[in-house]
């Protein structure tokens, strides 16, 4: 209202009148108040519309409907709100797909797409942060994404929406499809877990993390200053004494190939003498599961996030009906069976997805050991954590010191499955 009366203001400063002349309003002629109620009044509407527009546009996202905008390279629109590959694009999105798949990083296959002559939708050169934002776009699996409404410095909801980076999730707990994308969603789940292992969260959001370039990198502790051994050429060194000199700490140091073929025989074979109900066996088998099937463990947290959803909605149905009796009991009851079948269907499918499968090959030596063989350093530094806290490395006797490995290492194995769960993080 004061934004009009200023300018009304300017316009009479102006020798110039604001008229209307299908009302019959001229503000040199006492309509000043008028026009004033007439812009808080079209304000007002514009805000209607707009929350009518948005109500309607989750109406059809929830019932399989693509939002509107330019989809991620690859796909297309293929008209009454459904997606599919883009036929000029697939191709090369399809290969960029794969090779996220093989685990290769963002900036090579950027790197590689250039030196092909390959290019993005409007014409410039690949980067590792376009083939981040394309990839985990819900739209490049076929999938509703998710909008969230943004807030304001204090906590409030504002009318300003984003998209997230996460599908949609329907009332059955499962994501929402709108087509066929370049990957399927099993492909999106393993490409994810890829990203996920590669950065770490900040204060200002997600940032590149530097692998370990050794197994025992950070688990191995020096026995001077406690702090974890890294990576220095062929061996462990302290990472104090490499940073401070010997006046920080006096250090360790240990050639990496015979220390982590002892402590990989003594993990085998203290996890293959554990009991078959062993919570830490069990905590291994569920990590290493997830992480040879990571659409299951995303699954599985889906299912969580919308059982508890829908247990908060069949509350705020109960408090509706029960207190404050703004429902009709037809009506009550009609809702009240269709969430609690939801409900049951989702504990269900929560307790299919944490039923562990067979435990036999953990609990044979040679299988468990062939296992740990052949796993990547990622998936063994993995199942270190589940049964290992650290090992901290004992100093030599001096140079030349003949002292076997497995008598200089001290253990401190996980007890409990919190021991187990404090240690992997």
């Amino acid at each position: 209202m004061g934004a009009v009366g200023s300018l009304l203001d300017e316009l009479e400063k102006r020798r110039a009148r604001l008229v209307s002349v299908i009302e019959s309003l001229d503000s040199s002629k006492g309509g000043r108040m008028i026009f004033a109620f007439l812009s808080e009044r079209a304000r007002d509407e514009a805000k209607d519309i707009a929350l009518r527009v948005q109500t309607g546009l989750d109406e059809h996202r929830i019932i399989g409907r693509a939002p509107g905008g330019r989809p991620p390279y690859g796909v297309m629109h293929l008209g009454d709100g459904k997606v599919g590959p883009n036929p000029d694009e697939y191709p090369t999105a399809r290969r960029i797909a794969e090779a996220l798949l093989r685990g290769e990083a963002s900036t090579r296959i950027a790197h590689v797409l250039t030196a092909d002559g390959a290019t993005t939708r409007t014409g410039r050169h690949w980067s590792a942060n376009a083939i981040s934002r394309m990839a985990q776009s819900p739209l490049w699996a076929g999938l509703v994404p998710h909008r969230e409404r943004h807030t304001d410095e204090y906590g409030n909801p504002i009318d300003k929406w984003g998209w997230k980076a996460d599908p949609l999730i329907g009332a059955d707990g499962h994501p929402v499809h709108c087509g066929t994308g370049v990957v399927s969603l099993g492909e999106r789940y393993a490409i994810r877990a890829q990203f996920a292992s590669r950065t770490v969260r900040g204060i200002k959001g997600s940032h590149g993390a530097k692998q370990p370039g050794k197994m025992l990198t950070g688990i191995m502790l020096c026995p001077h200053c406690k702090v974890g051994l890294v990576s220095g050429g062929e061996s462990y060194r302290c990472r104090t004494r490499m940073e401070g000199g010997a006046a920080a700490c006096a250090g360790v140091r240990t050639k990496a190939g015979r220390v982590d073929e002892a402590v990989s025989g003594v993990w085998v074979a203290r996890v293959s003498a554990m009991e078959h109900d062993d919570p830490v066996l069990h905590e291994i088998a569920r990590r290493w599961l997830e992480y040879q099937d990571p659409e299951r463990g995303a699954r599985r947290r889906e299912v969580s996030a919308a059982l508890d959803d829908a247990e908060r909605r069949s509350s705020e149905l109960d408090d509706a009906y029960y207190v404050h009796g703004r429902m009709k009991p037809a009506r009550y009851e009609q809702l009240s069976a269709a969430l609690n079948d939801q409900i049951s269907a989702m504990r269900a499918e929560l307790a299919e997805l944490h039923r562990q499968t067979d435990l036999g090959p953990l609990l044979d030596g040679e299988l468990l050991a062939e296992m740990f063989d052949g796993a990547t350093l990622v998936d063994k530094r993995m199942l270190l954590r589940c049964a290992l806290n650290s090992v901290t490395l004992k100093p030599s006797k001096g140079q030349g010191d003949k002292t076997p490995i497995h008598d200089r290492l001290v253990f401190d194995w996980v007890e409990t499955p919190t021991q187990g769960l404090t240690a992997a993080a």
